[in-house]
């Protein structure tokens, strides 16, 4: 190890060099609030010069391994850390050559900072610093003067060197400070320490562990900057740019400000268990799971599999096209419930469909039943254990697979989990739908364009900004609502203004305001251009509290029995495991007031009167003790006389025992 005193314009002018950054580092990424401290910095050290105040301003370490040199060509200086502050004072000598108005004092920057003289060809030997290759070209053309790409100007590259040139055009304009005064007095007072590196000769100098113990300088190091670090660092450099162009740069591109989440989902699917979220917190804690996790798995296959299925998150997360557009369809509809901790389900999923394990209508299905599952749980506000429990659940992927009906297979393992993750019943639906403020829910806009598409077979478009939510009953009453709602009408308002029944999707809802209700038929009839702007609404000559619940038990029903579908077994059933057994309940059941009947003789039929009580001859009865004395009078009474009565009773058609 070489380390040593320097100046940055030192480091910089030197025309045996170029400057590489390793394709292992991450991209360029200091934004405008870090760029316009650098700036500053060189403002008031150059001022202070000028002003006979010697200053100089330190800049930090610069690390680097330098290279064997190849005749004829400069030096390479393999940047280990230091990248996004040589970035950075380079955007700003080339914005000061593309301001400044003497040919000379351009020449000198490109010659000195910018360009090797050394070097005549136009290799990537010519200039000085040589990017990572997702920011090379819009830097390269920078640099060349040559013409800027629409994507070159998304890049922090350019948005960088654009604040350097407002700022330097300010100052030019003011006169306050001169231009070549801000290098000669500013930059060039920006001290350094150099290290330079030397592995070979000191296996202990490992560039990974220096680089890891570096990145507390600057802009921290996100999941993807350390897994990137650690696949690709260590290896030879042309292994290096062909696994980084060949896997990891497709990565990149493929999933913009996405890559740490997606090591993170894919590193669940992995493990097959929760991990942490991918935050600035959690980074190194993940960064350290990852290394534990492939520790044995070969580099390029990890990467191969990492390139694969980074293409599977971005139709997950970013919506790019898949190649089935019904699945498309689907995936937009779990992004629109917002449902991220499925994403790793997802992934499994999608990879069986790519290897054609599962064909296009088995993944359709399987979403069709995670749709219904979330939207279900999302109507009675569960979430609580979904971010922990629900990513083991790839486990159960090879199941599906080999199932044969992939729907009900997907029901069956939601509804087979602790109650933390229960398949919500249509019984805990009815009675939630019954009494929610559903205007103020997140997904009524979505639900009542499913319902408006069940209707229909056409969904409307969910970007559409005249597309509203319309209260029938409006948010202020007149007089002529008040009369039409009776006398109680504060009582009716204040109870069903946000119930379900009382709300309708419809385009321009601004027009109908507090119409009466005759005026607003019209509308709904002649410009709503939507069905459910008209069922069970334009049929009624009154809209009042019988009117609006009327409408509330047809939408509820037609929700959980056309667009919130479960399987017929399971819509009054407890679809949950139970740790512990339970007494059953009649309440929970929603069974109170209907009737039960014996199964071995259909027609022995009692009446559900308490939670935990029946009416048989007159007499309230529990159902186990029941249940012996009719077998006693059959004279059919087994030897010990207990009786679980769940077993022996049904309703419509299902066993107590089953529903519980």
């Amino acid at each position: 190890m070489k380390a040593g005193e320097n100046h940055l314009l030192n480091l910089l002018s030197n025309n045996d060099v170029t400057f590489f950054i390793p394709p292992y580092q991450r991209n360029y990424e200091w934004d405008k609030n870090q760029c316009k401290v650098f700036f500053n910095d060189i403002k008031r050290t150059a001022t202070d010069n000028i002003n006979g105040q010697e200053s100089e301003h330190f800049f930090g370490t610069i690390v680097y391994v330098k290279t064997d040199a190849i005749f004829g060509q400069p030096s390479k200086l393999v940047l280990t850390d230091g990248q996004q502050r040589i970035t950075t004072a380079m955007l700003f000598l080339v914005a000061i050559r593309d301001v400044v108005e003497d040919d000379n004092s351009k020449r000198f920057i490109d010659n000195k900072y910018l360009k090797n003289n050394s070097v005549t060809d136009d290799t990537e030997y010519k200039i000085k610093l040589k990017q990572v290759e997702t920011d090379w070209e819009a830097y390269r053309n920078i640099i060349l003067n040559l013409n800027l790409t629409d994507e070159n100007k998304k890049s922090a590259v350019y948005l960088n060197y654009s604040y350097f040139l407002s700022e330097l055009n300010k100052l030019k304009k003011e006169d306050e400070i001169d231009l070549i005064d801000m290098i000669s007095y500013g930059l060039a007072k920006f001290s350094i320490v150099t290290i330079e590196l030397q592995p070979t000769q000191n296996k202990w100098e490992n560039p990974q562990e220096v680089f890891e113990s570096m990145n507390s300088l600057g802009k921290p190091l996100s999941l993807a900057d350390l897994v990137r670090n650690y696949l690709l660092l260590g290896k030879e450099p042309d292994v290096q740019d062909n696994l980084y162009k060949d896997y990891w740069l497709h990565i990149e591109k493929q999933l913009p400000e996405e890559v740490s989440n997606f090591i993170r989902d894919f590193m669940q699917l992995r493990a097959g268990k929760a991990l942490k979220k991918a935050t600035t917190n959690n980074y190194k804690e993940l960064y350290a799971d990852f290394k534990y996790l492939f520790e044995d798995l070969d580099t390029e296959v990890l990467l191969n599999d990492l390139n694969r299925y980074s293409n599977y998150y971005s139709y997950i997360v970013l919506g790019k096209p898949s190649g089935s557009s019904k699945i498309d369809h689907k995936l937009r509809d779990l992004r629109t419930i917002g449902v991220t901790i499925v994403y790793s389900f997802l992934l499994g999923l999608l990879n069986n469909w790519k290897e054609e394990k599962l064909n296009e209508k088995d993944i359709v299905d399987i979403l069709d039943s995670l749709i219904v599952y979330f939207m279900r749980r999302r109507i009675l506000k569960l979430t609580q254990g979904e971010n922990k429990n629900f990513p083991p659940l790839v486990k159960e992927i090879d199941r599906l697979a080999n199932s044969v009906d992939k729907k009900h297979s997907m029901f069956e393992i939601l509804a087979s989990q602790e109650n933390s993750l229960r398949l919500p019943n249509d019984i805990e639906m009815t009675s939630e739908l019954n009494v929610m403020n559903f205007y103020n829910f997140n997904q009524a806009k979505f639900i009542l364009s499913l319902v408006e598409e069940k209707i229909t077979k056409s969904r409307p478009d969910k970007n559409d900004n005249t597309l509203q939510i319309e209260h029938i009953m409006p948010q202020t009453l007149n007089s002529t609502w008040k009369e039409e709602l009776g006398d109680d009408f504060e009582t009716v308002h204040q109870e069903y203004l946000n119930n379900i029944g009382n709300l309708t999707l419809i385009r321009h809802n601004q027009e109908l305001g507090n119409k009466c209700f005759v005026d607003k038929k019209k509308i709904y009839n002649n410009n709503a251009g939507l069905q459910i702007a008209k069922n069970n609404i334009v049929n009624r000559s009154k809209w009042n509290k019988n009117s609006i619940q009327n409408r509330s038990k047809w939408m509820i029903e037609f929700i959980l029995d056309e667009v919130l579908i479960i399987p017929d077994e399971m819509r009054r059933k407890n679809n949950f495991l139970q740790k512990t057994s339970r007494r059953l309940s009649f309440q929970e059941l929603g069974l109170i007031g209907h009737r039960i009947n014996y199964i071995s003789d259909k027609s022995i039929v009692v009446e559900v009167v308490e939670d935990k009580k029946v009416e048989f001859e007159g007499k309230k009865w529990n159902l186990s003790p029941l249940t012996r004395e009719i077998e006693t009078r059959k004279g059919t009474v087994n030897s010990s006389g207990s009786y679980q009565g769940a077993q022996y009773w049904e309703f419509e058609g299902m066993k107590l025992s089953e529903i519980m």
